[in-house]
């Protein structure tokens, strides 16, 4: 299941949370987080907050350096 939206970085990147329903207290049990692109698509792979949030700032200075 799919929790929350963290919108990340200045880009338009977003963390999406994703974990299972907890039937005791009706909470997204969090077991990992995904990141999608500014086009919507997600990145493959699963992701700890910290990677998540690292994976886009470090692809966001990649596109500044481009210009």
């Amino acid at each position: 299941m799919i929790g929350n939206p963290i919108p990340w970085g200045s880009g338009g990147w977003v963390i999406l949370e994703e974990g299972d329903l907890n039937p005791r207290t009706l909470q997204l049990d969090v077991r990992h987080y995904l990141v999608a692109r500014p086009s919507g698509d997600t990145v493959e792979g699963t992701f700890t907050l910290e990677q998540a949030k690292a994976y886009i700032l470090a692809h966001e200075r990649k596109g500044l350096q481009k210009e």
